[in-house]
């Protein structure tokens, strides 16, 4: 119970149940208060809400929390008045924190229930993605597969059509070939004639060898290339090889030099398709190596296999470019400027050759600066696999294929003339292919004086010099491409007149306009017809003759007039300094009748300082504002009236 006294009536209850200082919002002394009055006013029971009051530990050691359901009762005299007060308290701790903990269960509950809900609804967004996801990838997936079928298709169709094409052309090439050879070694044939089919020959054989290249990739593509080992002397099949190429050191002041064993060294392969491999890289050898360089040629014997080596001192590969340049169609110099020619098949010949041997092929540094080739084959052929008998194996005319190209000169001679007649229109040939070049300056040397150039560079520089009649320019070609040799040439305005009619093997529409719209009077595609390059030639000549001449015919009537003026006339140069200010001019022309009126003659190209020191400035600035073109105006009048000033 509590008691009340002069400093309030719980003095009792806050003794026992004191407020834990820890709990700023302890309160249960102010509420219990409260209560009190509450029922003095009222004289009725009051039932206060749980209260909590936090106990003391026995120990001292603090509080520990208590919740407890208070009731203040009245206990009155028979007056009416209040005699005691009955405060009677019930521990509900485990009551309130059991409520507590359903309350925190319940709020838990709710949270986990709107999680679920959302993750029920974002599992149903995302299964209706996965579900359009996955009809697209069906879709998707459909359609790579119909294209993938198609791209086999047309695969497929491709090397059908370069298989059945190379035959056809192979054919053909047979009948050119056959009856060239036959022809050239009759014994009633002028120099002239012998070197024609030389010429015929020996083209015929390089689109051979492309042909070959052709076919044998459109076999390995559709998995028909097989190998027919056979028993064969590597020794005696790389000195067939290299005895092809001897000849090619003199000719280009190489120093090709072979290394092997002198004893035979029998191994099973494809005869033919290692004569393939040598053949191609000893062709790039040699195509790489400039002249004064050196080629070398070993094979080693290993126990189970062998090695072609292959030396150069050419410009080398760079490291980045040596596995992809066994790529097909990939070259090392592939622009319009490249030096050397080519399809970009024989090195990835040589890759499919070597591996169908289950060999490699590597690139690396060589000793003397260039490029160091290593193909290392088997020296036994699968074990379950055909071996026939050792046969010669050697192919004559595989290796004149192979060689076709490399007995033509390295390039055409710089500044070569052909025709002799200096009264013909000069017609300057730029071409680096030599027998290209030779071809279209005998057929234009009849009616024409021709001048040769091997490259864009040279055909530039002799173009300035001599300013031709006509340029007939190549497309690709090393140093300056044809393109970039009439965009040169274009520069000049002294050249504006010269014709350029550019030859082109690409039958490209978009280049031709690029190049007429460049400053190229005409294109013509290779292959052409000797008497139309010729016709084209003549017309190109004939109109910038025919405007030469209109132009000097104006030439003659404007002289005539401007000689003929009763009035003083002269033509001056207005001269500038570097802050763009008229300082001076510069007489250019003058007719008689100014001779006359000034007493000055043979003024031209003198300007007016030289003749007149102290001239006054400001006539150069009213010349100015008239000045045309090359910064010339026209003096007539003034001229004549200031005559004494002369």
């Amino acid at each position: 119970m509590a008691r009340r006294d002069n400093n309030g009536m719980l003095r009792t209850h806050a003794s026992v149940f004191p407020d834990n200082p820890d709990d700023p919002s302890a309160d249960s002394i102010r509420n219990t208060r409260a209560s009190l009055n509450r029922m003095l006013q009222s004289r009725a029971p009051d039932v206060m809400m749980v209260q909590r009051h936090d106990v003391r530990r026995p120990d001292g050691s603090g509080f520990e929390v208590r919740y407890w359901s208070p009731v203040n009762s009245p206990l009155l005299n028979a007056d009416g008045s209040l005699a005691y007060i009955i405060h009677r308290v019930e521990n509900v701790t485990e009551f309130v924190l059991l409520k507590q903990q359903g309350d925190e269960q319940a709020q838990l509950t709710d949270v986990l229930r709107e999680r679920t809900m959302k993750m029920e609804a974002d599992l149903y967004a995302r299964s209706r993605e996965v579900a359009e996801s996955h009809s697209r990838i069906k879709e998707a997936n459909a359609e790579l597969g119909r294209l993938y079928a198609k791209t086999r298709e047309l695969d497929a169709l491709k090397n059908a059509f370069f298989a059945n094409v190379s035959h056809e052309l192979r054919t053909p090439l047979t009948l050119i070939l056959g009856p060239v050879r036959k022809v050239r070694n009759a014994t009633n044939l002028t120099e002239e004639q012998r070197h024609d089919l030389v010429v015929v020959e020996r083209n015929a054989g390089t689109l051979l060898k492309n042909v070959n290249d052709l076919l044998d990739l459109s076999k390995l593509d559709a998995g028909r290339m097989e190998l027919r080992y056979a028993k064969t002397d590597a020794m005696r099949l790389a000195a067939f090889v290299a005895s092809h190429f001897e000849s090619f050191g003199g000719e280009k002041k190489i120093d090709f030099a072979v290394e092997m064993p002198g004893d035979p060294l029998v191994v099973e392969v494809d005869s033919e398709k290692l004569q393939r491999v040598l053949f191609n890289l000893l062709s790039n050898a040699f195509k790489f190596t400039p002249a004064q360089g050196a080629v070398r040629f070993r094979v080693e014997s290993a126990p189970a296999t062998v090695l072609f080596v292959i030396d150069d001192t050419g410009p080398g590969i760079p490291v980045d470019l040596r596995e992809v340049v066994f790529e097909r169609f990939r070259q090392v110099d592939s622009g319009a400027t490249r030096e050397h020619g080519g399809t970009g098949l024989g090195l990835a010949i040589v890759k499919e050759f070597v591996s169908l041997h289950r060999g490699s092929v590597h690139v690396e540094d060589s000793p003397g600066g260039g490029a160091r080739v290593v193909v290392k084959i088997p020296r036994t052929a699968p074990e379950g696999t055909p071996v026939a008998a050792e046969e010669n194996g050697m192919d004559d005319d595989l290796a004149s294929s192979a060689v076709a190209g490399f007995h033509s000169p390295e390039k055409p001679s710089d500044g070569a003339q052909h025709g002799a007649n200096s009264e013909t229109p000069l017609v300057l040939v730029v071409e680096d292919n030599a027998e290209m070049n030779a071809f279209i300056a005998a057929n234009l040397a009849e009616r024409h004086r021709v001048i040769t150039a091997a490259d864009g560079q040279s055909g530039l520089e002799q173009a300035l010099l001599l300013r031709p009649d006509l340029i007939i320019s190549d497309i690709m070609m090393p140093r300056l491409s044809g393109e970039g040799l009439v965009r040169e040439i274009r520069r000049h305005p002294h050249m504006d007149d010269v014709p350029i009619l550019a030859l082109t093997a690409r039958a490209d529409e978009a280049l031709r306009v690029q190049l007429l719209s460049e400053g190229a009077q005409d294109c013509l595609i290779k292959p052409f017809l000797a008497d139309e390059l010729v016709a084209r030639a003549t017309s190109l000549i004939d109109r910038k003759r025919k405007a030469e001449a209109g132009l000097r015919k104006s030439e003659i009537r404007y002289h005539t007039l401007f000689n003929a003026i009763d009035e003083g006339f002269c033509i001056i140069e207005v001269i500038f300094d570097e802050h763009d200010k008229p300082i001076d001019y510069r007489f250019l022309e003058t007719n008689p009748a100014f001779e006359k009126q000034t007493g000055l003659a043979n003024v031209q190209g003198r300007r007016m300082r030289e003749l007149r020191a102290n001239h006054e400035a400001h006539w150069f600035a009213i010349y100015a504002p008239a000045s045309y073109g090359p910064r010339c105006c026209q003096l007539n009048r003034w001229l004549r009236d200031r005559t004494h000033q002369f």
